[in-house]
């Protein structure tokens, strides 16, 4: 079967650079001379603590010189600090880290080193699924998070390598009760499942009504003969249909750039099975490139929708509203050649 990895580069790379020019990818600020001398006193003091065997007290060290002065040296140095303080999870994806940008420098040597300590990894990884109930997510302002980190929707039901440990959950919404447990992940390959249940919601404080009372209902006079009715107004409808059309945009923007990732990660694993040439042998760098197509696809229409939605949103806010819509229609337009969003009606 042919591959076509420069197809999925292409179709993934303009939703990529429209989040990296929406600042979504973080940009590192060229460190001063007196930052790379504290960068490099940190990182030759963990290599001296690794060389005594202290490796917890090392780790912390490379982590601070890498965000003062990132290198490729110091990854791979801090993914071996983690390997062997049993956080196996981190140093894997610090691993791929480093044969991310050893590639892109073109550090082949560096590359093959970090992808086969990488895989040599990933067999025993330990990985953790947080189900969520459906009554969940219905409501506004509902958030998961993991050790104390926010955990985003596209990941809740996806299996996602943890280190072995003690992981403290919450979940949390406005106006319900806040849920929490733990679960003890173990170490090579073990899996744990933690499924989220309905959050309940506050119980009203004694004394104080679950629901404030019905406002008297007050008859308007009737305008006096000859006065000048009130003008119709659709204006408000339109602004919040726009602001929930742009919510929409926002959301599918987000789902571009998680699938967007996703095929390029895939692509790159899929490189490891097939060497060269335009047809691969592998079964496995097949499947992987398969899966690379379709997120590739996923996050393309993604995009577009998003994309779409965002600039319909506004349109519906800033020009319709405006002018007072009587009647508007708003809906997906997709076919197999555009992505788009139709806006349609009358205007007064």
């Amino acid at each position: 079967m042919k591959r076509h990895q420069g197809c999925i580069a292409r179709r993934v790379g303009l939703g990529l650079c429209a989040a990296l020019i929406s600042g979504a990818l973080p940009a590192w600020a060229q460190p001063s001379a007196a930052d790379k001398a504290t960068a490099e006193a940190l990182f030759d003091a963990a290599l001296d603590l690794m060389k005594q065997g202290r490796n917890e007290e090392a780790c912390p060290r490379l982590e601070q010189s890498h965000r003062i002065d990132p290198g490729i040296g110091t990854l791979l140095y801090l993914a071996e600090c983690y390997e062997k303080t049993g956080r196996t999870a981190s140093a894997w994806a610090t691993f791929r880290q480093a044969m991310s940008e050893s590639r892109a420098a073109g550090q082949s040597e560096r590359a093959r080193t970090a992808q086969a300590r990488a895989a040599r990894l990933e067999p025993s990884l330990s990985k953790l699924t947080i189900d969520v109930a459906p009554e969940d997510l219905a409501i506004e302002g509902f958030a998961v998070s993991v050790a104390g980190k926010p955990l985003e929707r596209p990941l809740f039901g996806i299996a996602i390598p943890r280190d072995p440990g003690e992981i403290a959950i919450e979940a949390s919404a406005p106006g319900h009760e806040t849920w929490k447990t733990s679960v003890k992940l173990g170490a090579a390959n073990a899996a744990a499942n933690v499924k989220v249940p309905p959050l309940k919601p506050l119980a009203a404080a004694p004394g104080e009504p679950a629901e404030p009372p019905p406002a008297a209902a007050v008859e308007s006079p009737a305008p006096a003969r000859g006065a000048a009715a009130p003008a119709r107004s659709g204006g408000g409808t339109t602004r919040v249909v726009g602001l929930v059309v742009g919510g929409a945009g926002v959301v599918g923007l987000g789902l571009g750039t998680f699938f967007g990732v996703r095929a390029i990660s895939k692509n790159s694993e899929a490189e490891g099975y097939c060497k060269g040439g335009s047809t691969c042998e592998d079964p496995r760098g097949v499947t992987l490139t398969g899966e690379a197509s379709g997120a590739a696809t996923a996050s393309n229409v993604a995009f577009g929708l998003g994309a779409a939605a965002v600039i319909g949103g506004a349109v519906l806010y800033f020009v319709v509203a405006p002018r007072q819509s009587s009647s508007v229609q708003v809906g997906a337009m997709l076919d197999g050649q555009n992505v788009g969003l139709r806006v349609g009606g009358t205007f007064e």
